[in-house]
């Protein structure tokens, strides 16, 4: 019976296509959570960099004899020689770029 080999191997084409259609959603899934995790954690590790910053170090840098005028300087100073991102959209994402189409650029440019 030639019929049913070929049925059932479109059968397990099938099934295997469900599979790794399947597969391919888990996948974008899990790498979806793990990048929420990842931010969580960097958050809570801000929020414990900064306390440290603004307790422990400030206090060190005013018990060393530094006045309130020279720790501001020092983060003024700062402030003006950081760069911060461009981009202030809550969800954006600075290392994907939004799906548009591509623009012709003059050789010349």
């Amino acid at each position: 019976m030639p019929g049913s080999n070929k049925a059932r191997d479109t059968r397990r084409d099938i099934a295997k296509a469900i599979r790794e259609s399947q597969q391919n959603l888990m996948d974008a899934l899990e790498a979806f959570a793990q990048g929420l995790t990842e931010i969580k954690t960097l958050r809570t590790r801000l929020k414990t960099l900064e306390a440290h910053v603004d307790g422990e170090l400030r206090a060190k840098a005013k018990a060393a004899g530094n006045t309130t005028a020279d720790i501001k300087n020092v983060e003024r100073i700062v402030n003006e020689h950081t760069i911060e991102p461009t981009n202030t959209e809550p969800n954006a994402n600075p290392d994907v770029t939004p799906d548009m189409p591509e623009q012709s650029q003059p050789e010349n440019a």
